[in-house]
């Protein structure tokens, strides 16, 4: 009985320790052709997580699903696939397949009631969505750029206005003239250019008749400056008379004050 027990726990860990050691002659044995070496395993981590990197999109619209249908939801219910562990007995290997079934028909009882056609809908609805938002970004880049390109092309402009190309040997007679105006520059108005009354006035199509004074014979113009020479005559006389007539008025009455 004790050598049947031993035998039989000989074979168990003979049975236990085969793998081990297949897989340790498979690790250290060499490769059948050396020009085609196996990949490392941090190369094949760095190879893997590059391809995630590139593939991001996808990860985010399953995740979209997900918050848009809820946290509870599950599109599909995966099929279980059956295979037969190592050491797993045929009772234990039947029962986890009885114990699998009855969990997704227990899922399949209470999953919510599904509306594909519905799901494709909103589904080419986001995509659409998508579409028109790179459509706007698109079009908000090209638009900054044009305005760019416009606000260098006017700076250039700007440059050669006031640039001046000198030839070879040309000599200055007199200093530049500017006919641009720097901006901001207060506009200041010029002589005649204020829309006074008067202007208008001026400016209206009926031109003012101005009368000209009739004309004058020489005898008359003869007699006027006659007259007005006599006149001035009459004034200046006058004028010396009381000039004369002044002192005489101020000597009499300091002749009384005595008396």
């Amino acid at each position: 009985m004790m050598a049947a027990k031993a035998e039989r726990g000989w074979k168990v860990r003979e049975a236990l320790r085969q793998p081990h050691s297949k897989q340790k002659k498979k690790v250290n044995s060499k490769p059948k052709n050396l020009d085609d070496q196996e990949i490392p395993f941090k190369v094949r981590e760095i190879m893997k997580s590059r391809k995630e990197m590139k593939e991001p999109k996808r990860k985010k619209k399953k995740a979209a699903i997900r918050s848009k249908h809820g946290p509870g939801f599950q599109s599909d219910i995966p099929v279980p696939k059956f295979k037969r562990q190592k050491g797993e007995s045929v009772d234990g290997y039947l029962s986890r397949m009885d114990r699998a079934t009855q969990h997704v028909m227990f899922l399949t009882k209470n999953q919510l009631e599904r509306e594909p056609e519905k799901e494709r809908v909103m589904d080419k609805n986001l995509q659409k969505t998508k579409s028109q938002r790179k459509k706007d970004f698109d079009r908000k880049k090209l638009d900054k750029f044009l305005r760019k390109k416009e606000e260098k092309k006017e700076m250039r402009l700007e440059k050669e206005l006031f640039e001046d190309q000198v030839k070879f040997g040309e000599v200055a007679m007199q200093p530049p003239s500017l006919t641009a105006k720097p901006r901001k520059s207060a506009v200041k108005g010029k002589p005649g250019e204020k829309e006074l009354l008067l202007k208008s006035l001026l400016d209206q199509k009926s031109p003012l008749h101005v009368t000209k004074p009739p004309t004058v014979s020489l005898a008359r113009q003869r007699m006027m400056a006659e007259e007005r020479d006599r006149v001035i005559q009459a004034y200046r006389d006058l004028k010396k008379q009381r000039h004369q007539t002044l002192p005489q008025a101020g000597h009499r009455t300091e002749l009384s004050n005595m008396d």
